[in-house]
C-alpha cells in the first residue's frame, strides 16, 4: 500500500511538473527560433551589400600581375675595334640570335635580358675570339629561354626557370662549339628573367645589373673579381662555372627602370652619374650632393617645387609617380654616350675603376677604355606600350 502511495505520489509529481515546465520550453525554444532567425537575417543581408564586380577586382586579387619589359639598347665597341668583330657573311649574321658590340655580345626579349663581356686578353693567342665566345653563349642563352618558354602557359607559373639552369646550358652547348671549332675565349655574363611580378638574376663576373624604382636604386649587383681586373668568367682555362654566378631575386613593379650594362657602363659611371642621366631623361630635376651627403647647390630650397626634386612642377610628391613612360631607348643612348665620353678621356678627374685602381696601389686617370653595352628596360604591364621579343 505504502508502495502504491509512493508511485502515485511521483506519478502526480511528475504530471504537475511537467504542465509547469511544458509551457516554459516552449517560450525557450520560441526564443532561440527568434535569435536563429535574426542571425540568418543578418547573414543574409551581409552579400547583399557587395557588387558581383567586386569579386572581380584586381586589387584583391593574390595571383601576381603579368609584367613585360619595354626595352632599348645602346652600345659603341672599343675605338679600333671593329662593332661586329665576328661576322663575315650575311650568312654568318642570321646564324645568331645575339648580337654585339665589339667583344660585348647581348640579347633583349619581353621577359629577359642579358649581356657578355668577352675577355679581351685572349686576343695574343692563337685562335682565340672572345667576340665570338660571348655571342654564342648569349645566342644558347636566348634559344633555351625560348625552348623553357614555350613549355611554359604565357603568364602562368614560372617556378622551373632559372637564369642559372640558362646560363649553365648555354656554357654547355658553347663549349661544345668552341671544342668542335677550336674557338679560344672566355666571358663574363649576366641573364636577368622577369616571372610574373620576379626578377631573377644571375651574374658571374664584372657586368651589372641594377633596378631603379622612383628615383632611387633599390637594387645593385656587385662584380666578382679573383684580384684587380680579373673577373669571374666563363671558358678556356677558367675553373669558373655557372654555379659559381651570383643569385638575385628582386621583385618588381610597375615603372621600376632595370639597367644591365657590361663593365664598360659600371667601371666609367657612377651610381649617381647613372641617376643623374635617367633624370634628365625623364625631365627631372637633377641635385647634386657633396661628400658629406649635404646639397651643394645654394640655390636649392626645400619648399620650392622648382628646385626641391621631391616635388614635380605640379607639386606632387615625386616618390608618388610611377615614370611608366620613361623612354628606355633615351635612356640607353644618354647612358652609352656618358660612358664613351668618360671611357676616352685620360683626363676626366675620376672614374669607379681610376677609384679601384688606386686602392690597388696602382697610378691610373681618367676612364676605362672599353665596350660598352647598354640595355635599359622598364616594366610595364602586359599589353600596355610597344613590345619586343627577339630583336632585330
Amino acid at each position: 500500500m505504502f508502495l502504491l502511495q509512493h508511485i502515485h505520489s511521483n506519478t502526480s509529481f511528475c504530471l504537475r511538473s511537467s504542465l509547469f515546465t511544458r509551457p516554459l520550453i516552449r517560450q525557450i525554444h520560441a526564443s532561440l527560433y527568434r535569435r536563429s532567425e535574426a542571425v540568418m537575417s543578418r547573414q543574409e543581408k551581409i552579400p547583399s551589400n557587395l557588387s558581383m564586380i567586386d569579386f572581380f577586382d584586381p586589387a584583391l586579387s593574390t595571383t601576381p600581375r603579368p609584367f613585360i619589359l619595354h626595352h632599348g639598347v645602346s652600345g659603341y665597341a672599343k675605338r679600333g675595334k671593329p662593332i661586329n668583330s665576328t661576322i663575315t657573311t650575311e650568312q654568318d649574321e642570321s646564324a645568331y640570335s645575339s648580337l654585339q658590340f665589339g667583344d660585348d655580345a647581348y640579347f633583349k626579349r619581353h621577359d629577359a635580358l642579358g649581356v657578355a663581356d668577352g675577355v679581351g686578353g685572349w686576343r695574343t693567342r692563337d685562335g682565340a675570339n672572345p667576340a665570338l665566345y660571348s655571342r654564342k653563349i648569349m645566342h644558347y642563352a636566348q634559344l633555351e629561354i625560348g625552348r623553357v618558354r614555350d613549355a611554359i602557359q604565357p603568364y602562368g607559373v614560372d617556378e622551373q626557370i632559372s637564369p642559372v639552369d640558362v646560363m649553365n646550358k648555354a656554357y654547355q652547348l658553347t663549349t661544345q662549339d668552341t671544342v668542335s671549332e677550336g674557338i679560344v675565349g672566355s666571358t663574363t655574363a649576366c641573364i636577368v628573367l622577369l616571372c610574373q611580378n620576379e626578377l631573377r638574376v644571375a651574374n658571374i663576373g664584372d657586368c651589372g645589373v641594377s633596378v631603379i624604382r622612383r628615383d632611387n636604386f633599390i637594387f645593385r649587383s656587385e662584380e666578382q673579381q679573383h684580384s684587380f681586373n680579373f673577373p669571374y668568367q666563363l671558358g678556356t682555362s677558367s675553373c669558373d662555372t655557372p654555379a659559381d654566378a651570383q643569385q638575385f631575386s628582386v621583385k618588381v613593379e610597375e615603372g621600376d627602370i632595370i639597367i644591365l650594362g657590361s663593365d664598360g657602363l659600371f667601371d666609367n659611371l657612377y651610381d649617381e652619374e647613372i641617376l643623374e642621366e635617367v633624370h634628365r631623361c625623364m625631365g627631372r630635376p637633377i641635385i647634386k650632393y657633396d661628400e658629406f651627403g649635404d646639397i651643394e647647390d645654394p640655390s636649392y630650397d626645400d619648399n620650392d617645387p622648382d628646385t626641391n626634386t621631391n616635388t614635380n612642377t605640379d607639386g606632387l610628391a615625386i616618390d608618388t609617380l610611377v615614370p611608366i613612360d620613361a623612354d628606355p631607348q633615351s635612356i640607353s643612348d644618354a647612358l652609352a654616350i656618358r660612358a664613351k665620353q668618360v671611357s676616352e678621356d685620360m683626363d676626366n678627374p675620376t672614374s669607379p675603376f681610376q677609384v679601384r685602381a688606386m686602392h690597388e696601389g696602382l697610378y691610373y686617370q681618367g676612364g676605362k677604355a672599353d665596350d660598352i653595352t647598354v640595355l635599359v628596360a622598364v616594366v610595364s604591364l602586359a599589353g600596355q606600350g610597344p613590345v619586343n621579343t627577339l630583336e632585330d
